[in-house]
């Protein structure tokens, strides 16, 4: 998970457990922003992303910034059209991912037949 390996990378221990709604920061320099941004890309709120951009800009620069919107742009349509045709996980993920699933929460997001 890229908050895991960010937090490794800047010597601070993340926060997995924010990803459920929390509203921790990570454990990631400028994760706050970071989380607010992602949180406005995956709910479509535009005018939200729209205000957010150049604070982003100002605080992490713009090619980071653009990076941040292209990542959670890209996993919610890749996670929308996998859920939407019912791509399931493998037997080996399904089976590897038990525990960080309900210790995450992560179970409420998709129907049981997913995992």
């Amino acid at each position: 998970m890229s908050l895991r390996e960010s937090a490794k990378n800047s010597g601070q221990e993340a926060d997995l457990k924010m990803v459920t709604g929390s509203t921790s920061d990570g454990g990631v320099p400028h994760g706050e922003l970071l989380v607010e941004l992602s949180d406005a890309v995956a709910g479509w709120r535009w005018d939200e992303v729209a205000v957010l951009r150049p604070r982003g800009c100002r605080e992490l620069g713009p090619q980071a910034t653009s990076d941040a919107i292209l990542v959670a742009s890209g996993f919610n349509g890749i996670t929308r059209v996998a859920d939407a045709i019912g791509i399931r996980l493998d037997p080996h993920t399904a089976e590897a991912s038990v525990e960080l699933r309900e210790n995450l929460g992560l179970n409420a997001f998709a129907p049981q037949e997913k995992w």
